[in-house]
């Protein structure tokens, strides 16, 4: 049972009926620390971070805003200047205040190479509110022997943050389309991450215990394993003697880091050319994981048509499988190609990406929006990012083979970033 953090705190903070809070009234945020056994984070300080956008795009620069310590039972308050946090009070753009904030953060302590945060703002209203419960996962990493090699192991997610007493769960409609993280995004996402020395060497959502290690995935690469979950809502407080306060948030728990058993499987694509060719090593065949733009290294004049971006091996050769590491493009299919001369080029496989219509929902956006807020981990996208295995069957011999976004089937769109681009025969 979820204790009633709100009711013997709130007393504190409550004016009149229909007392509307200024911009420099404070707003409490009640919130609670557990360990994964249940235990507290008693007397524990936390620090309260806000989030401002350095520019228009790009994850928000978070900075401490303020430090509150936990009671003995882990249960704590922030406090926040309503100002700070909602966007407009009295006619009234306090989002011009020096001390605004686009979101907020609190996270429990780092125990083991596991913890929680949540990060989260209020849309509307000027009253007090709960964050989720923040406790730990033991999520209990481990590989194990498969019938395919190895599997990574780990512990049963969290389940779906519990609603405070006296509040309306605002609940995203369930999307027709397929793909992963469309269901309501209050129940927990998982999402594997691959983590190499210079960036993501693999990244699956969705994943459930045991999970399969194929050698493919992670090549040569000395790299550390991680699970990650993801819970998103919007829940409304309308007591009947202050203002009612949606709040918007992100909960998600870190599980430690496990180093990936050592492979040795080389993509025949090893520190092949680039495909057009440059006068420097290709950096989507070097092995190293690093995410790159090709806008950077084929500069292009504006209105010239979309420059595919590819691969030439040295010799040619039959494929079996095509992984495509840390694609950003807003295209929703992918097409691979292959040719032997370079010019001809012959549909080898396509993959769906995502549909065309995008996301729908408030707290699916609040998710999408909050998905650089961890204070130690890469951002966690599910949509507009993409980590593909993509096996081929009857392909011809190919020397070159490129990578092509495609939107509503016929207009090539922009490859905006790459890692890593693996051909195996």
């Amino acid at each position: 049972m979820r204790p009633n953090l709100f009711a013997g705190l709130l007393l504190v903070s409550l004016c009149g009926t229909g007392c509307e809070p200024y911009p420099d009234s404070p707003l409490f945020i009640y919130g609670l620390a557990l360990r994964g056994d249940g235990s507290p984070f008693g007397d524990t300080e936390l620090s309260l971070e806000g989030g401002r956008a350095p520019s228009v795009f790009g994850p928000l620069d978070f900075t401490p805003y303020g430090m509150t310590k936990t009671h003995a039972n882990g249960a704590f308050a922030l406090e926040i200047l309503a100002g700070d946090i909602l966007p407009r009070m009295e006619g009234e753009d306090t989002r011009l205040r020096p001390n605004f904030r686009e979101r907020f953060r609190v996270a429990t302590p780092v125990e083991n190479g596991r913890a929680t945060f949540a990060s989260f703002t209020l849309a509307t209203g000027g009253g007090d509110s709960e964050i989720p419960v923040m406790r730990l996962w033991d999520a209990n990493l481990a590989w194990a022997d498969a019938p395919t090699g190895r599997a990574l192991t780990f512990a049963p997610i969290p389940p779906t943050p519990e609603a405070p007493q006296g509040v309306v769960v605002s609940v995203d409609e369930p999307q027709e389309e397929e793909g992963v993280g469309l269901e309501d995004p209050l129940i927990p996402l998982s999402t594997l991450q691959v983590h190499g020395q210079e960036g993501l060497v693999w990244q699956e959502h969705g994943v459930a215990s045991p999970w399969a290690l194929a050698p493919w995935l992670v090549e040569d690469a000395a790299a550390e394993a991680q699970v990650r979950v993801v819970s998103a809502g919007a829940w409304n407080r309308y007591p009947l003697t202050s203002p009612e306060a949606w709040l918007y948030f992100r909960l998600e728990w870190r599980s430690e880091r496990l180093p990936v058993p050592t492979g040795s499987l080389r993509p025949i694509s090893r520190g092949a050319a680039c495909h057009p060719a440059l006068d420097a090593p290709c950096p989507f065949t070097d092995g190293h994981f690093a995410e790159r733009k090709p806008h950077e290294l084929w500069p292009q004049a504006p209105g010239t048509p979309v420059l595919p971006v590819g691969v030439s091996l040295d010799a040619p050769a039959r494929l079996s499988r095509v992984v495509v590491r840390n694609l950003v493009t807003s295209g929703h299919v992918l097409v691979i190609e292959g040719s032997e001369d370079g010019t001809q080029w012959t549909e080898l496989a396509r993959r769906t990406l995502t549909e065309q219509d995008g996301e729908t929902g408030n707290s699916r956006g609040f998710r999408r929006e909050s998905q650089a807020d961890s204070p130690w981990d890469p951002p966690l996208q599910n949509r507009g990012r993409y980590f593909l295995d993509i096996p081929l069957s009857g392909s011809p011999t190919v020397r070159h083979v490129r990578i092509v976004p495609m939107w509503r089937g016929t207009s090539a769109m922009v490859v905006n970033s790459l890692s890593e681009l693996s051909l195996f025969e």
